[in-house]
């Protein structure tokens, strides 16, 4: 198997399990609940499980440049008239070829892997339609790169202020800016910098998965650590 189909199946065997963590990814749903609206574009949507816990009343625009997810994405969303998917490469993409423009744009786990983030959020904003909000969660903290950023294609790690700075770069202000995750920053450091590990052990994942009702709660401390940085940007009118 070449080393680009093993990067894919390392990637897909990834999202799976993130699929299975049913707590956390709707840990993700709640933060992003107040600020979805009616028009969505899930910008590297992979299996298609975010754009399936948004898409109710709503309508969605699944972009996946990975040819190796497409027929899962496709299968999932078969029949459902309000969800697109889409096959391209978000750098190829101009408000004329999408049902442009969006009022929200959601953006997780993904600046991470492209090269030029710069180039990309200026692309997000000129899809957002003014007042629009661009959701993002990236990973945080530069000195936790390791092991497993780099099985994940991971071009880099933010700290708070250079997440800021690229996002007003963009010409989008920032509404909301801050670390999530602190426990699950542990398990990472753990994980990539000390066991040297190749994917996200199962294990330890579902069991953090069982704890998030209870941990969700450190978020409210704003606490200046944490695997992620969620933002909230919004276009001005």
């Amino acid at each position: 198997m070449s080393e680009a189909a093993v990067f894919r199946a390392e990637q897909g065997e990834t999202l799976r399990r993130m699929e299975r963590a049913s707590n956390y990814n709707r840990w993700l749903l709640d933060r992003a609940a107040p600020y979805l609206g009616e028009r969505v574009l899930d910008v590297g949507a992979g299996i298609g499980t975010f754009s399936e816990q948004i898409s109710d009343r709503r309508h969605v625009v699944a972009l996946e440049p990975d040819p190796a997810f497409l027929p899962e994405l496709r299968s999932r969303f078969a029949g459902r008239t309000n969800v697109e998917v889409v096959a391209d490469e978000l750098e190829g993409l101009d408000a004329g070829s999408l049902p442009a423009p969006f009022d929200t744009i959601v953006c997780f786990n993904v600046l991470e892997h492209i090269a030029d983030d710069r180039a990309a959020l200026a692309r997000l904003y000129a899809l957002l339609e003014p007042g629009g909000s661009l959701l993002a969660l990236v990973p945080a903290h530069p000195a936790a790169f390791g092991s497993m950023d780099e099985v994940l294609g991971h071009e880099r790690r933010y700290s708070k202020q250079v997440l800021a700075g690229r996002l007003e770069q963009a010409g989008l202000e920032v509404e909301r800016l801050g670390h999530v995750n602190p426990v699950g920053l542990l398990g990472w450091f753990l994980a990539a910098r000390i066991a040297r590990s190749s994917q996200i052990p199962s294990g330890p994942l579902l069991l953090f998965d069982r704890c998030v009702p209870l941990l969700a709660a450190l978020d409210r401390l704003r606490l200046p650590v944490g695997l992620s940085l969620w933002a909230v940007a919004r276009r001005p009118c």
